[in-house]
């Protein structure tokens, strides 16, 4: 394989495709909306995701010109860079949100050539980074404490963003006119696929509706311990459409499903300096890499498996192998999983890059307002309480339940 200007266009639109995803959702839901509000549906923090997957799948499915998929990928960043200024904050998450599924549906579309394989590679290793990166830059960008950025004024620019959209713009434009992606091959549109991409960010969005209307219960028997219920059952659905859906295209949605369910999207401690940055995101390249030469979809689940059980260690003195295994092992192994499972249909990769930002939200919750007011007794426990361990292991239960699915669609026919 040969590192050409096609696979650093994908890597590099694929990261800011991934940084977009998160930067359309949060994980504080408690102050949002309260009670029975149907609201939730349209202003939670959920509809800019669920809106972008949609539009993601919508483009890759149904849009076959190569010149369309240009354009809308370069739409797509154009919304990305406008969507900062348009005033309210609602307008601003349906245009980011718009804007992130245009780009990502028209780069999976541009990927529907010859090297299909290493194409879709490339960008699920870009959106990969972004996804887990995403947090440590907001970090590094912001000097006061994420869940007070909504209630204090930020610059209408930023200028390395624009400067990052620009340069996506410049590379992708570069791409095009060198004509380095090669002749494009049709594939025919599977209504399974489609349907499933459509259907999946709609019950990520149902169900974190229902989980809204339970927060007002949170302690020690409310939402925050009853919240996996609605995760297991949306692990369950996942898994009876990668089932569904035609030969193996399933296991790439099992790979992000696995994903979701080892843990935190993004890594769950931040490192001194930025440079730090370049590790996970050098380990993310070499996992694609790695997946792509020698694929094997159920040990990359395995060893998400073991990111997921890393959770036990929260506290002193052993709380370095979960920050060690989210911030080292973690990058390897999603991206190692999801390359290995590739090449897969336009829209089943549409979607599965997009589920981890569409589906994370029955899964992991922080409580916004009470993200800093203690829902337990503030004494330090000395080790995992009885929480810890059930929802430690449902977590684990997860990733080996997709993992066990992945063994089964493996032995299909393509």
């Amino acid at each position: 394989m040969t590192f050409r200007i096609s696979h650093v266009c994908l890597l590099l639109g694929g990261f800011v495709a991934g940084i977009a995803l998160t930067s359309t959702t949060s994980s504080e839901f408690a102050f949002v909306v309260d009670g029975n509000r149907l609201d939730a549906l349209y202003v939670g923090p959920a509809a800019g995701a669920f809106l972008a997957a949609i539009v993601a799948v919508l483009v890759a499915a149904l849009v076959r010109a190569r010149r369309i998929l240009s354009t809308l990928s370069f739409a797509g960043l154009a919304l990305l860079g406008v969507a900062p200024v348009t005033g309210p904050w609602d307008l601003e998450m349906y245009l980011g949100g718009v804007g992130a599924g245009l780009l990502l549906g028209g780069l999976v579309g541009l990927c529907a050539t010859a090297d299909r394989a290493w194409l879709q590679t490339a960008l699920a290793a870009g959106v990969l980074t972004g996804l887990l990166l995403a947090g440590p830059i907001d970090h590094f960008r912001t000097s006061f404490p994420r869940r007070y950025a909504d209630y204090l004024p930020e610059p209408l620019f930023e200028p390395v963003t624009l400067a990052l959209l620009a340069l996506t713009a410049v590379v992708l434009a570069v791409t095009l006119a060198s004509g380095d992606l090669g002749e494009r091959t049709e594939v025919a549109v599977s209504g399974r696929a489609l349907v499933t991409g459509i259907v999946l960010p709609l019950i990520g969005l149902v169900l974190y509706w229902w989980f809204v209307r339970r927060v007002w219960n949170v302690g020690a028997d409310g939402a925050m311990q009853g919240r996996w219920m609605f995760g297991l059952v949306l692990v369950v659905v996942v898994i009876a459409a990668s089932l569904w859906l035609e030969g193996r295209t399933g296991v790439v949605l099992l790979a992000a499903m696995a994903f979701v369910a080892a843990g935190d999207i993004g890594v769950a401690a931040f490192p001194d300096s930025w440079p730090w940055l370049l590790v996970p995101a050098a380990l993310a390249l070499t996992g694609a890499v790695l997946g792509r030469r020698f694929p094997h979809p159920v040990s990359g689940i395995a060893a998400l498996a073991v990111v997921a059980a890393s959770a036990l260690f929260e506290h002193p003195p052993w709380d370095n192998l979960h920050v060690g295994a989210t911030w080292l092992l973690l990058p390897l192994a999603a991206s190692y999983t999801v390359a290995s499972s590739l090449p897969s249909s336009e829209s089943v990769t549409a979607m599965s890059l997009a589920a981890p930002a569409a589906l994370a939200v029955p899964l992991i919750a922080d409580y916004g307002w009470t993200a800093y007011t203690p829902l337990v007794g503030s004494e330090s426990a000395p080790g995992p309480d009885s929480w810890a361990w059930t929802s430690t292991g449902l977590s684990v239960v997860a990733v080996v339940a997709c993992g066990l699915a992945a063994a089964y669609l493996g032995k299909r026919a393509s």
